[in-house]
């Protein structure tokens, strides 16, 4: 085609959609104007309104906060509180705590925060004060001085708080008492700071629960108990019907608070006693078993997910209990943690280790592969299962190791070490394994038998972060051939 006549076919096709667009115009502006009241009025339009503005609230996803309970602050709190700054939005701190006595002497103490680590964190803080439930002088006036003083320090220490959250299990019947207190307590707080109280699931069905939504801010459910052992810290089922419960008595806005720790159940002829912060067994006289549960993170990332669906605009967000530090045995790994709570990927990842005297090294035990080590004369190895993932993971029944003039070998924790067609290999023992069958004890009136299959599940299983040494050999060389799952 010549140039000439592609600029007429330009041309026209110009003038062809200038000619379109005038007549487009005109009939539009021939078109009576929309009356403003009627588009209004639409029932259609209001619904579709309503649905879009609810759909938008129901992806806005809740805040994540979490609780700061250590008595005593060490390095690790520094690290904690750096290394969870990008997932969770809100802190609240321990700060007071009575203990009651019975001849009315109640001892109080004052966490001695890190004033300069609260305030290098950028997150809103809120300081609670944990009131036992046993405690008998809750109006008295020097309960609020108490808390006033408190505050009256983070003040002058240059720490800003958002809010203050009274920590105190109320029996239900003493609700009313309760309320009174906190009538008091939020006429002396400064106006510009919220008012919030942990709740019970008991006080769900009292008559005095919502009078006491009168005289705060903000509500925190706790969810998580050990109210039969055979479910463990949390019952997903039980604390989703207390959610719902909630959505439907709450005037005020409201957070759930969650577990991310463990305790200790210990079986006495009496029934069972729990041991979670304060140590326990050096005051029974007659201990039986010691069972230790572990919130499970798999349960609870489910029930968060539900949570951010909830279609109640009054709930606010989550609360952890607690922030993990490095050496806490009873609390999930902060990794786990920040999971479960952004919905990120659960997985053990268990992995052989070998050290010798000149070197440490590490065979995947999540795979069959092998890695050769260069071992020019007998060297002591000390294997060693850890687990690097984020949740527990059960160890092998059985790994077979490829050993060069092996001099000795022994297992230990469990294990036992036989050669079999040339290789070593350590074996889960049977006994562990028969052990494991579950037991049909039916628990009593008067002594509540240790959930027995948890119990014995355990036994075969490490914990993220943790390491089970399973023996040694000495041997030129060694390596990895397979590894069994039970």
């Amino acid at each position: 085609m010549g140039i000439g006549n592609l600029v007429k076919n330009i041309t026209r096709n110009q003038r062809f959609l200038f000619a379109l667009l005038s007549a487009t115009v005109f009939m539009s502006a021939c078109q009576p104007a929309s009356n403003a009241n009627e588009t209004t009025a639409s029932p259609n339009t209001s619904v579709a309104v309503k649905a879009a503005t609810e759909a938008t609230t129901l992806r806005a996803p809740l805040s994540q906060q979490v609780y700061i309970w250590q008595r005593q602050w060490r390095p690790a709190n520094q690290t904690a509180l750096v290394q969870s700054q990008g997932a969770f939005q809100g802190l609240r701190i321990l700060a007071l705590q009575a203990h009651p006595k019975p001849n009315g002497a109640d001892i109080w103490f004052e966490v001695a925060v890190n004033h300069a680590w609260l305030q290098a964190d950028p997150r809103p803080k809120v300081a609670v004060i944990r009131l036992d439930g046993q405690f008998v002088h809750l109006n008295d006036e020097q309960v609020i001085n108490k808390i006033n003083q408190v505050l009256a320090t983070w003040q002058a220490k240059g720490t800003h708080i958002a809010g203050v959250e009274i920590d105190h299990d109320s029996a239900s019947s003493k609700l009313p008492a309760y309320r009174d207190f906190l009538k008091k307590l939020k006429a002396q707080l400064p106006a510009d700071l919220k008012l919030s109280i942990t709740a019970l699931p008991a006080w769900l069905n009292s008559a005095d629960f919502p009078a006491l939504l009168t005289n705060i801010d903000e509500l925190v459910l706790q969810i998580h108990s050990v109210s039969d052992p055979r479910l463990g810290l949390f019952d997903a089922a039980q604390g989703w019907q207390w959610v719902q419960q909630l959505s439907k008595i709450s005037t005020v806005p409201y957070l759930i608070a969650l577990p991310a720790y463990g305790s200790a159940v210990i079986s006495t002829a009496s029934g069972y006693k729990v041991e979670s912060e304060t140590p326990l067994r050096g005051q029974l006289n007659d201990p039986h078993a010691v069972q230790e549960l572990m919130a499970d993170p798999q349960v609870l990332q489910t029930f968060v997910q539900k949570l951010q669906s909830h279609a109640d605009g009054k709930l606010k967000g989550i609360i952890w209990f607690r922030l993990p530090l490095e050496g806490d045995k009873r609390v999930w790994p902060l990794n786990t943690l920040i999971a479960v709570a952004q919905q990120g990927e659960l997985a053990a990842k268990i992995e052989l280790v070998s050290s010798s005297d000149n070197d440490t090294q590490t065979i995947l035990a999540t795979e069959n592969k092998t890695k050769n080590q260069e071992i020019l004369k007998p060297q002591l190895f000390q294997l060693s299962l850890i687990n690097r993932g984020n949740i527990a993971g059960e160890i092998p029944a059985s790994l077979s190791l490829a050993g060069q003039a092996c001099s000795g070998y022994d297992a230990q924790n469990g294990y036992r070490v036989i050669q079999k067609n040339g290789l070593l290999v350590w074996q889960w023992r049977a006994e562990n394994i028969a052990a494991l069958a579950p037991t049909d004890t039916a628990p009593s009136a008067t002594n509540m038998p240790m959930p027995q299959a948890h119990k014995q599940t355990q036994k075969h299983m490490l914990n993220p972060g943790g390491q089970k040494v399973i023996g040694w050999a000495r041997c030129e060389s060694l390596y990895l051939q397979g590894i069994y799952a039970p």
